[in-house]
């Protein structure tokens, strides 16, 4: 296990994830709102178009009018591809960052680096997040839906080589995140070991502020939804009190 950092990073993001129209965490709630009380709350936001993750729609008016209302403070992801024009269109509506989804890097579970940009063109520095979509070790695809042969440590090798490192990279076990068991510490931590330059994040069965600490110590980001959308909003601390931004008594 990676040597503890005395002073981790806090890295995490809140994804808001919306359906027809209304956040799946809330039915019936119009995402508009949410946003505006979580970015005054001070908490890092991204909106997820899940009728783009899903194929129903190719639209990205539901994005693009979120980061226009709010540029510089959003992120914005669903099923957006390397090769999109979307993703300077957002980007230029005033996304703070754009996710590209495993299934658009690694159609069909292929890993195929030579169809992708040059990632430093396409976007500043620290401007895209990369998400890589695993189930037991092996890359996973539309929507967690399709399994694929493609190990994660190959897609993780080939992803930190065309980027230089220069935009973080997302992790997200579908395991843990469609069944909200834990989160898969040892491989964790042996990513952690293995990558220690990479800007890696990670998401899936994060449930408390703990979770929180123990990843930002072995150098990880964290990105967190339902668990922390859902009543009372926030995550609970070691004794089960909700906190709504990372409680400074916590530790890992």
């Amino acid at each position: 296990m990676p040597t503890p950092s005395p002073t981790p990073a806090q890295r995490w993001r809140v994804n808001i994830d919306v359906q027809h129209g209304t956040v799946t965490a809330h039915p019936g709630l119009p995402p508009g709102r949410l946003i505006a009380d979580l970015l005054s709350d001070g908490v890092p936001t991204a909106v997820i178009d899940l009728d783009r993750s899903t194929g129903a729609t190719s639209s990205t008016a539901l994005l693009e009018t979120a980061v226009r209302r709010h540029p510089r403070r959003l992120w914005a992801g669903g099923r957006l591809t390397p090769g999109d024009p979307a993703v300077t269109r957002l980007l230029d509506a005033g996304a703070d960052g754009v996710l590209l989804g495993s299934t658009g890097l690694f159609p069909n579970g292929r890993l195929q680096p030579g169809n992708w940009p040059d990632f430093a063109a396409l976007a500043p520095a620290g401007r895209l997040m990369l998400s890589l979509d695993a189930l037991d070790g092996n890359v996973v695809t539309d929507a967690f839906t399709r399994p694929t042969a493609l190990p994660l440590t190959d897609a993780l090798d080939a992803i930190i080589t065309a980027t230089s490192g220069a935009h973080p990279i997302l992790f997200t076990d579908a395991d843990a995140a469609t069944h909200r068991t834990r989160p898969p510490w040892q491989t964790l931590d042996r990513l952690a070991a293995r990558y220690p330059h990479a800007d890696l994040w990670y998401a899936g069965g994060l449930a408390s502020w703990p979770d929180l600490h123990r990843l930002w110590h072995t150098g990880w980001g964290a990105v967190i939804g339902r668990a922390y959308l859902t009543a009372p909003r926030g995550l609970a601390d070691a004794t089960g009190h909700h906190h709504r931004t990372p409680p400074t008594a916590t530790h890992p």
